[in-house]
């Protein structure tokens, strides 16, 4: 039971739900897959509380990496803490502030009973990332849906992943038996409150700063292009609409890139009618030739012509942007997408 591990939210002015890494394998039962929309965040902040809890416990048994956390998007939320923890903040620099004192981000920190750990609003990027040693949840007693926490908005009303996050919501985590261990390790901890174990070069220097150029591997109709035509699209700005959303980011032109004539003739368009499944990343092409990117609470079938898919590590880093921000494309390969995820995930174990 975790009846008095919780933190609660006193204020929130943004928008909070609990994420993990998502329903992986279960799209073909017609659920969105969701998730963390920034998993390097994500992951960053689980992998700081295990390196600290391998570093005060001696234990190399890895007791974190998909725990669920909190996604805070926008900032501009207030939690108290009913009783001791140890939390890691990530993602967009909210500027936060425990008990008013400003601590720094990505960093891990012992929280004690009562104290109030504040996000503002960053002034740029969108989500941060509040983690827990052991994960949260809304209910006590809630268990893993299809193998995962995440919420997703449009499945609210299904009630299989807790309720919306509001005012005086409680965040449960199991009991910090760290805490707990042993006098010197209690005395370690009080008498630091910010430790850091895991750190790799600056986390911050992952993201771009006003515009990204995404990495995307053709579809077989990219490839039916002309030449020309593939260079319209890899030459075009873009930015990003107002619209976009953890469903799906969608892109206008900017007035000086409009081309002259459509990237797919009527007849191409006309070949591509039949619904199929998507994927995360996939670039959709509406009849007004203002791309989607199909993000991680997007639906599992669509019916638009896609040119193709982003690579998934620039998808971490496109989540993080805003409204405005400017957008470009270039093609690579399968075998390099694949090794720049590998490689990316490999730094988290």
């Amino acid at each position: 039971m975790m009846t008095t591990n919780y933190l609660e939210i006193l204020t929130l002015n943004g928008k909070a739900s609990i994420q993990d890494l998502g329903r992986l394998n279960t799209q073909h039962l017609g659920f969105s897959v969701s998730g963390a929309a920034d998993e390097h965040a994500y992951l960053y902040a689980n992998k700081l509380i295990t390196d600290h809890y391998r570093k005060i416990t001696a234990c190399n048994e890895s007791t974190q990496e998909t725990c669920p956390a909190l996604e805070i998007t926008l900032g501009q939320i207030t939690l108290r803490a009913n009783t001791a923890c140890t939390i890691a903040i990530a993602g967009a620099d909210c500027q936060v502030k425990l008990n008013e004192t400003l601590i720094s981000n990505w960093q891990c920190y012992q929280l004690q009973a009562d104290d109030i750990i504040d996000f503002a609003m960053p002034k740029i990027g969108l989500h941060s990332y509040l983690a827990v040693l052991g994960g949260v949840k809304g209910d006590e007693m809630q268990q893993a849906w299809l193998g995962s926490f995440a919420q997703t908005e449009n499945e609210m009303a299904l009630n299989v992943t807790g309720n919306k996050l509001k005012v005086r919501s409680k965040l449960f985590f199991p009991k910090q038996e760290l805490l707990t261990a042993t006098t010197a390790q209690k005395q370690r901890l009080k008498s630091a409150k910010q430790v850091t174990f895991f750190e790799p070069n600056a986390p911050e220097l992952f993201y771009p700063q006003s515009q990204i150029t995404l990495r995307f591997i053709a579809s077989a109709l990219f490839l039916q292009l002309p030449l020309k035509k593939q260079n319209a699209f890899l030459t075009t700005n873009y930015v990003i609409s107002p619209d976009s959303n953890r469903m799906g980011y969608r892109l206008t032109l900017k007035n000086e890139s409009i081309p002259k004539n459509k990237i797919l003739t009527d007849k191409l368009r006309a070949s591509c009618v039949l619904s199929k499944p998507v994927t995360y990343g996939m670039i959709q092409l509406p009849a007004n030739e203002q791309p989607i990117i199909l993000m991680k609470e997007r639906q599992t079938m669509g019916g638009y012509p896609v040119l193709g898919s982003v690579m998934q590590t620039d998808l971490f880093r496109l989540s993080q942007m805003r409204p405005g921000q400017g957008i470009k494309f270039s093609l690579t390969s399968h075998q390099q997408a694949q090794q720049q995820l590998q490689a990316f995930y490999k730094k988290f174990v």
